[in-house]
């Protein structure tokens, strides 16, 4: 059974990142073989006094595998009650990955989390009318990451644009690659420009510093600049906190 899988409000300023929970969590996942996932992409709501998030309000999704739901289930509901953050307000959402759902409700109660302040009860309204191919619940505190939870379970389900967790960073002993070398050794999809027009053909390009790849148009996409003449990927620097 393919499924979405998405956490929300687990951390607090000194913990571990929302990302970082959930790659923990898919990966103990893996270990008792309860299921595998893939990619974690991140989902970026609004920011507003009338939201209680930690610093970004943001949600993390990852798609994943199991031959038992209710299994699976059951170890993340455990997961995030013993491992999120003191202070935090966790949500949990596994939503059914089929062709067969129609997942506009959920789509657009994504779409409006990122515009709007909602409530839990509209959270449980929209989550309700999906039946069993929704699990939404909350694992302490006020529960309100529920709300995060299933809008970026919608967002992704719906192959809204995200940012993928984890940075690449260029190996020491080479710089230069085509675009096909880059996409095989990095698991890369699609190449884009910065205004997200595709770029098809075998390129040359330089990769001398770390970089995001990102979710868009439902592939794993590199952005390519130009710098000096040359394309490489799109720089992901830290921020100089001074």
């Amino acid at each position: 059974m393919n499924l979405f899988v998405c956490i929300d409000d687990t951390d607090n300023l000194d913990s571990i990142g929302t990302g970082e929970l959930l790659e923990n969590m898919m990966r103990e996942a893996a270990v008792r073989k309860l299921g595998k996932s893939g990619f974690i992409v991140r989902y970026q709501f609004l920011i507003d006094d009338a939201i209680a998030y930690t610093s970004h309000n943001s949600a993390m999704c990852c798609t994943a595998q199991t031959n038992d739901r209710a299994a699976f289930t059951a170890f993340c509901e455990t997961y995030l009650v013993h491992t999120a953050a003191e202070g935090s307000d966790p949500g949990l959402c596994i939503l059914t990955d089929s062709d067969a759902l129609d997942y506009t409700p959920l789509i657009a109660f994504g779409k409006r989390a990122q515009s709007e302040v909602l409530t839990k009860a509209q959270a449980y309204a929209t989550a309700d009318a999906f039946g069993s191919d929704v699990h939404l619940s909350e694992h302490g505190g006020t529960g309100i990451g529920i709300i995060g939870a299933l809008a970026g379970a919608g967002l992704r389900a719906g192959k809204a644009e995200g940012r993928i967790k984890g940075k690449l960073h260029p190996p020491k002993d080479r710089i230069e690659w085509t675009t096909s070398e880059f996409a095989a050794a990095y698991g890369v999809e699609r190449f884009a420009d910065e205004e997200g027009n595709e770029i098809c053909e075998d390129l040359l390009l330089r990769f001398e510093l770390p970089t995001k790849l990102i979710y868009q148009k439902g592939k794993v996409t590199a952005v390519l600049v130009e710098k000096d003449g040359c394309r490489m990927p799109k720089p992901k620097l830290k921020k100089n906190k001074g």
